[in-house]
């Protein structure tokens, strides 16, 4: 097949190349970078929690999605590190390897990243508002039938038109502009798709979770999004994946209508896509750090329980109460501090009771009980939910319907 001027060999490289291309290797490289890090850090903890466990369990279903988002962010890393050849070449060489690999990293890579985006708000969605997870071999088929379908999208095009396939498309080699059917239907259809999905889901989340009755279980999630800072997630995820992706591909989607798209607009476009991985890394690693960078084996909670934004921590949400108890200089020297931790927290009231000694033993102490208020019940050092918790006094009712219980107690030593 004749190659037309659009999808030729060019050389030199006008200026807006030679200047654009230097922006989309460099984060294409950056991406790359902290794309590896990351996917070969999670390696080595996925590996050594095999070996180390006595009892082998399924890795945590959402630690593995992000893993293979990250695959997906190195594949589309390289589709753009790879103009770094453009620039040494000064010029975009058609028919060479690397003009091919560069049209399979593209074709490849972009649609696994979205798919696995759209992956994990699906996830999202399922474990904290119908608290769903896969079993796990349902789980590891569905990846590796997403993975399947990436390839096959990526393959078909060069099994039916052979080299002429992955050729120059403007600035950088993809799909030939002679195959704008193929561009569509294999590639760009399903972004699109992605795209949308995610942002629905998304939504759809926030939406649920703000409008819910405050008997539900949703609402309780609210309360747990709020406290943990995770409302803003709700926007960023689906924000940086569109803001990334939406421009080249809306370029493409013009271009594909008849219409002409100047090389700047690729250039500027493909910086944007071409930052994916790094922002992936910078997001999931700061806002899901509690799986990312657990320790140990993380469990399956994989609710909002383990966002935590921008540094703030995520903790089990439920009632801190802090009972400080201190003798007078007069009695006998004896001090003592109790601290029950149930979990997070939000406002605090304190209570103070004096205590009397009974028989010989004339102790005053004061007793301040702080209750950090919260929504969830209480939670005790091994992680289970107190159900009941109950001690000697009176109980009377707040006004948002919690209780406050409060009581006197004696200690006596002969």
């Amino acid at each position: 097949m004749t190659l037309d001027e659009a999808s030729s060999t060019l050389s030199p490289l006008p200026d807006i190349l030679s200047h654009g291309l230097v922006a989309v290797s460099t984060f294409g490289l950056l991406s790359f970078f902290c794309s590896t890090s990351l996917f070969l850090y999670l390696t080595y903890r996925l590996i050594s929690w095999h070996v180390r466990a006595e009892i082998k369990s399924p890795p945590n279903q959402f630690l593995l999605l992000i893993y293979n988002l990250l695959l997906a962010d190195i594949q589309q890393a390289i589709a753009f590190l790879l103009n770094i050849s453009s620039l040494r070449n000064n010029g975009i060489i058609v028919g060479t390897p690397t003009c091919w690999a560069q049209g399979w990293f593209v074709s490849t890579g972009d649609l696994a990243s979205s798919v696995f985006i759209c992956a994990i708000a699906g996830h999202t969605f399922a474990s904290v508002i119908k608290e769903y997870r896969l079993p796990a071999g349902a789980f590891y088929c569905s990846i590796g039938g997403a993975w399947i379908f990436v390839y096959a999208m990526g393959a078909l095009g060069p099994l039916m038109y052979g080299d002429d396939f992955y050729v120059r498309a403007s600035a950088w080699c993809w799909i030939n502009e002679a195959y704008s059917i193929e561009r569509l239907w294999l590639h760009y259809f399903w972004i699109f798709l992605a795209m949308f999905l995610t942002i629905v889901i998304y939504v759809g989340v926030f939406i649920f979770l703000h409008t819910a009755p405050h008997s539900s279980t949703a609402h309780k999630h609210r309360t747990e999004l709020v406290h943990h800072g995770a409302t803003p997630l709700m926007i960023l995820y689906p924000l940086i994946y569109t803001v990334c992706t939406a421009p080249l591909a809306a370029g493409r989607i013009f271009a594909i209508a008849g219409h002409d798209v100047p090389l700047g607009f690729f250039v500027a476009a493909g910086t944007m896509i071409a930052c994916n991985g790094w922002l992936d890394v910078l997001l999931y690693a700061s806002t899901r750090s509690d799986i990312v960078f657990s320790e140990n084996p993380p469990g399956e909670n994989t609710g909002l329980e383990t966002f935590a934004f921008l540094g703030k921590g995520g903790r089990n949400l439920g009632t801190v109460t802090t009972i400080e108890a201190g003798l007078p200089e007069r009695s006998r020297s004896f001090s003592g501090s109790f601290r029950s931790r149930f979990g997070g927290g939000g406002g605090s009231n304190g209570s103070q009771e004096a205590l009397y000694g009974m028989g010989e033993i004339g102790v005053k102490g004061e007793v301040t009980v702080t209750v950090d208020e919260g929504p969830m019940t209480p939670v005790g050092r091994d992680g289970r939910q107190v159900r009941n918790l109950q001690s000697r006094g009176s109980e009377r009712s707040l006004e948002d319907g919690k209780s406050f219980r409060s009581g006197k107690g004696y200690d006596t030593w002969g």
